[in-house]
């Protein structure tokens, strides 16, 4: 059974669990244990309108692990792993190191630009059923030097729920550089564009593209 979650059942379990006397952990229910204000600054995304539900919550996920990566390991990486009866092997042992040292780092806002890349990333390795980062510097050449100072890129494939996608590239099992997870917690990054669409060979696809700017001159908050 796939591990999804959503705001509104964080609401839903948050009110079961002040009113009844149940027994919840963060284990059974990762969200009880994340300040339901403090999650609601990081849902950077929540009114973006060119952005879908899971997107959405791919942006979030990505961000509380950023936040808090101690509670995030504690909490919805553990239940995960549990969940999908995964075992501790040296790329989830290296997560929970990588968690710990993890702390307040810059969410990620949203942008229509990053997002514009990672869609036309996203449709077209689907529609040709390959993987990888084709065309990597040329689908970003518009966008270097003027806004962002540095840009990255992670692509998943097989994988539709957000908690998926964030969760296996965080581990990134098989990837020697850890390439996926440094993009996820990398300080230097303070943007993103998220597309999740279908792919010809593995039935899904996301593109997450990150981006570096100067948020001084916008008169922009991090949160």
């Amino acid at each position: 059974m796939k591990y999804i979650w959503s705001i509104m059942m964080y609401k839903i379990y948050l009110l079961l669990f002040l009113v009844l006397p149940l027994p919840l952990s963060a284990q059974s229910n990762p969200w009880i244990s994340w300040d339901a204000d403090v999650v609601r600054t990081l849902n950077t995304a929540t009114d973006i309108e060119y952005l879908n539900e899971e997107e959405k919550k791919v942006i979030l996920f990505i961000n509380m692990a950023r936040h808090d990566g101690p509670l995030f390991a504690e909490t919805f990486l553990t239940a995960y792993m549990q969940e999908n009866q995964l075992g501790k092997n040296s790329y989830t042992k290296s997560l929970h190191r990588d968690l710990k040292k993890t702390n307040k780092l810059v969410a990620l806002i949203p942008e229509q630009d990053l997002t514009a890349v990672a869609q036309g990333h996203a449709l077209k390795s689907g529609e040709k059923g390959t993987t990888g980062h084709s065309g990597f510097k040329k689908r970003f050449e518009p966008l270097m030097g003027n806004p962002y100072s540095h840009v990255g890129e992670n692509c998943s494939y097989g994988y539709e729920q957000a908690i998926d996608i964030v969760i296996s590239l965080l581990i990134d099992e098989g990837v020697k550089e850890l390439g996926h997870r440094h993009n996820i917690l990398a300080p230097d990054f303070n943007s993103i564009g998220i597309a999740i669409r279908p792919h010809k060979t593995y039935r899904t696809n996301c593109v997450m593209d990150f981006g570096s700017r100067d948020r001084s001159a916008l008169n922009e908050l991090p949160y």
